[in-house]
């Protein structure tokens, strides 16, 4: 018998899972508390470096002079993700945070470039990374997989 094709709530691809620049993060829906040269930090630069161990397909980037910066993405729908994030800085307090709306979900600390969390979302819930005191988010990779209507 042949096998069925998947449906959506089994398998979703979606923009959310491209980093190959900020303007199509942004247009994703990825929202960014910054805006600086190191906000996105495109492969093949010299600021790259930084960004040791970390593929050129992942999003890396941080906020200037130790402070706290974050990346949100709204969830619409209901479901299941999954997000391979990380930390790619050696500064040994810096951590980089998953949240869930409020709760913490995860955390990534120095020189996890990847860290894998799953979590179950419902429509408007927020995913956020943290980047604090001094940290170099990375995002590896995001699945969501809506539930079935």
């Amino acid at each position: 018998a042949p096998t069925p094709a998947p449906t959506r709530a089994s398998v979703w691809t979606s923009p959310v899972n491209d980093f190959s620049s900020l303007a199509v993060m942004e247009s994703a829906g990825w929202v960014f508390s910054w805006n600086e040269a190191t906000t996105f930090v495109a492969p093949g630069t010299s600021t790259r470096n930084a960004c040791g161990g970390v593929p050129d397909s992942s999003y890396c980037g941080w906020m200037g002079s130790h402070a706290v910066g974050q990346i949100s993405l709204q969830l619409s729908g209901s479901g299941y993700g999954t997000i391979d994030f990380g930390n790619s800085h050696n500064y040994a307090s810096g951590k980089v945070t998953l949240y869930l709306n409020d709760d913490v979900l995860a955390t990534a600390g120095e020189l996890e470039v990847s860290h894998k969390a799953s979590f179950s979302y419902k429509d408007g819930d927020t995913i956020r990374l943290v980047e604090d005191p001094a940290a170099i988010i990375v995002i590896n990779s995001i699945i969501i997989k809506p539930e079935a209507r």
